[in-house]
């Protein structure tokens, strides 16, 4: 039995070793340069060498030609190559934040009520994040194209082809070439552009980033290392440097960037046996959008060596059998989940991570299952995850094991959170304020935080609150304080009659369970006293200095998939309470309730419908709790809260037009907007105002919020140009 075991052993060495090494046939290696988007050219090359029968026994590269060579290398064909780039897959890898639908319901919370254009970390000094990107993207498609390649003892010469890719140590300054473990995390090291990605630690500590900047055509390593007897470079070639390239800063950091890159890759192509130049001047880094154009340019690169690359092309039997033995080493995917082990998060945030995957165990190991259930200890923004496969029993042939390695912001938590609301109109008054948040998660454990708020400016808002998680299943509770300082006008026939100051001071305390990401309920008490009275002018109301008390039982629903315009999703709010012991005012009940949805007609067309009721129930209230309509999309043709009452209903539908999309998010654009509004108002004192108006508009949909400008015609002569800046209404 023992000398069985032994001669299939040797068998599986020499199949192994012939892979490796073709005989009697010179070893091929080939170097791929990285260049952004310009590195599609490699897919063109790579698909005229498969045709013509060229083949690749060693393969390195660095940034993109990292991540096309590295798949290569696993065994994906030019042609699937090629749909990759070509395909959408692409654009989920450049996010400016975590998409919407990935976020917990308080960050959601802080994208509706705040689009900030500024986040600054607080944890050891002030700064802001350290990359432009958000990484979720870029780890999820390396991941799912890759499940098979992931585990921890990969040894890159075991790939289909041979393989290595270069990142840059930015602890030594010094190149680190990866010749084994997960292949996403060295792909992930060597793309990481600066500034761009945010940089991979590895697990000696060190922090890596795109190894262009030291070795940006890695033809030393196909020689030193991998052993290659002939070495191809593609080398893709920019177009010369015009007044336009040093434009603005970025411009001129980009072009000495580019001088480091170059002197490399002039050292590196010295060491070449054959340079294919891919000439490319009329495309630029980012033109991601130009796929299918970068692969024919690859394509006719290596047309245009033709003779130079077919000295090396194989005879049809002889490429069969190479073909056979590369595809003999492709990896399958893991196997079922047996062993878990999490490292680098706080003891409630290992336990989350536990706690979600339970469900997976005995199940197989694959890249969406695991980045579903990975969501949940990323949801709040303090951790990101990643993780790689392992080998959980001895002898088995695939990994059963999964390591969840969890990384947190080295920037943060506490954040602090800037951004502008501004919202003016024609014969009106205009409201600026500065607005501030502070998000301290992990306070008092995971899933807990401190959330202080600041407005100043028009107004002055100043609110904190603590949300304790009691359970993992969603239960917490919630003390609230706030002051709200602001002046509030007064209305007649379109005309100010009238300044009043209100002064609340508000405490109270909410708990519930927020169920998902997209479903909380809760119950809230809140006391307030109160501070209404007239500065100038003369509104006939009384001046009002007393308590009020409020108690309410809320549901939330957030299906939508923005937090600004959203293509597909549903909005729902509704709450029923008491209102009472209020200064001037009768016991009441209390209903409110607001509603939206959204629906993608076509790719550029959303149909929307919306509407918000605050309503007393005909009960005598007095003046500073009652509620307001008027102002740009709250009946846009009105002043702001030009109309007081105790109930109030606002009825809304629009259709939008996208005529540019911006490559940074769901629902991001220009559009053209054209909408309808109806308010009614009723009040004991003036009985029930109805009023409509028609808008038409521009807005904005931005990464850092929404910016409108329209115009709005309606009812009793009312009309209003108006703009805003900030949070969408």
């Amino acid at each position: 039995m023992l000398r069985t075991i032994s001669v299939a052993l040797l068998c599986l060495a020499v199949l192994n070793t012939a892979a490796q090494t073709p005989a009697p046939r010179p070893v091929i290696g080939l170097a791929l340069e990285g260049g952004g988007a310009l590195g599609y050219a490699h897919i063109g090359v790579l698909d005229w060498m498969e045709e013509h029968h060229v083949p690749v026994d060693r393969i390195s590269g660095t940034s993109m030609g990292a991540l096309i060579g590295g798949l290569y290398a696993a065994g994906r064909s030019p042609a699937e190559l090629r749909q990759l780039a070509v395909g959408d897959d692409m654009t989920a890898v450049f996010t400016l934040e975590t998409p919407y639908s990935a976020v917990s319901f308080r960050r959601r919370q802080d994208r509706r009520d705040l689009p900030g254009i500024l986040t600054i970390g607080l944890k050891n000094h002030a700064s802001i994040r350290n990359a432009l990107l958000t990484d979720g993207g870029l780890n999820q498609f390396l991941n799912r194209q890759l499940t098979g390649y992931n585990g921890a003892a990969l040894d890159f010469d075991a790939l289909p082809i041979p393989f290595r890719c270069v990142a840059t140590d930015l602890t030594t300054l010094e190149p680190r070439v990866f010749r084994s473990g997960p292949l996403p995390q060295a792909l992930r090291a060597s793309v990481s552009i600066p500034g761009v990605f945010p940089p991979v630690k590895a697990a000696d500590g060190h922090f890596l980033v795109d190894g262009g900047i030291v070795d940006n055509l890695p033809t030393d390593v196909l020689r030193r290392e991998l052993h290659a007897d002939v070495v191809i470079a593609v080398h893709l070639e920019t177009g010369k440097m015009t007044a336009s390239d040093i434009g603005s800063i970025v411009d001129v950091l980009n072009r000495a960037f580019a001088a480091g890159v170059a002197l490399n890759e002039e050292q590196s192509k010295r060491q070449a046996d054959l340079v294919l130049n891919a000439p490319l001047g009329h495309y630029s880094s980012t033109s991601y959008d130009k796929g299918d154009e970068l692969i024919k340019a690859g394509y006719a690169t290596a047309e245009a060596n033709r003779d130079a690359l077919l000295r090396y092309a194989l005879p049809e039997a002889e490429w069969q059998q190479y073909v056979a033995a590369r595809a003999a080493r492709q990896h399958g995917a893991p196997g079922t989940l047996h062993a878990l082990r999490v490292d680098g998060g706080s003891p409630g945030a290992d336990a989350e991570v536990r706690r979600d995957l339970k469900s997976a165990e005995g199940k197989p190991i694959t890249a969406d299952s695991l980045h579903a259930d990975l969501r949940a200890v990323e949801a709040d923004g303090s951790y990101t995850a990643t993780w790689e496969t392992f080998a959980a029993t001895p002898g088995e042939p695939r990994d059963t094991g999964v390591l969840v390695h969890l990384r947190g912001d080295p920037s943060g938590p506490p954040f602090l959170i800037v951004g502008p609301d501004v919202s003016a109109s024609t014969s009106n008054i205009s409201r600026g304020e500065l607005n501030l948040r502070l998000v301290h998660q992990g306070l008092g454990g995971f899933g807990s935080e401190l959330r202080a708020t600041a407005r100043v400016g028009y107004l002055t808002d100043l609110g904190g609150e603590y949300y304790r998680l009691l359970t993992p299943s969603g239960f917490f509770v919630e003390p609230q304080v706030r002051l709200l300082r602001q002046p509030v006008y007064i209305w007649a026939d379109q005309k100010r009659v009238a300044e009043r100051f209100q002064q609340n001071l508000e405490a109270g305390l909410e708990a519930g369970r927020t169920i998902s990401n997209s479903l909380q309920i809760a119950a809230q008490w809140k006391a307030l006293n109160t501070r209404w009275s007239l500065r100038t002018g003369s509104d006939g109301g009384p001046y009002i200095n007393g308590t009020a008390q409020t108690g309410l039982l809320r549901i939330s629903i957030d299906r939508a998939a923005s937090n600004t315009i959203s293509p597909e999703g549903l909005r729902l709010s509704l709450a029923a309470g008491a209102f009472y012991h209020a200064a001037g005012s009768d016991n009441a009940p209390l209903v409110q309730a607001s509603f939206s949805r959204t629906h993608a007609v076509t790719q550029t067309n959303i149909l929307g419908i919306g509407a918000d009721i605050n309503s007393y129930l005909r009960a005598r209230v007095a003046d500073p709790f009652r509620f307001t309509l008027g102002g740009p999309l709250r009946l846009s043709a009105s002043s702001f809260d030009e109309y007081r009452g105790t109930d109030t209903m606002l009825a809304r539908a629009g259709l939008m037009h996208r005529f540019a999309a911006l490559p940074t998010g769901i629902g991001q654009g220009l559009y053209l907007a054209l909408g309808y509004e109806a308010g009614e108002i009723w009040s004991p004192d003036h009985g029930a105002i109805l009023r409509q108006n028609g808008t038409l508009g521009l807005v904005a949909a931005t990464p850092v919020g929404v910016l409108t400008f329209g115009t709005a015609v309606g009812d009793a002569g009312h009309r209003k140009v108006f703009f805003t800046v900030g949070r969408w209404f």
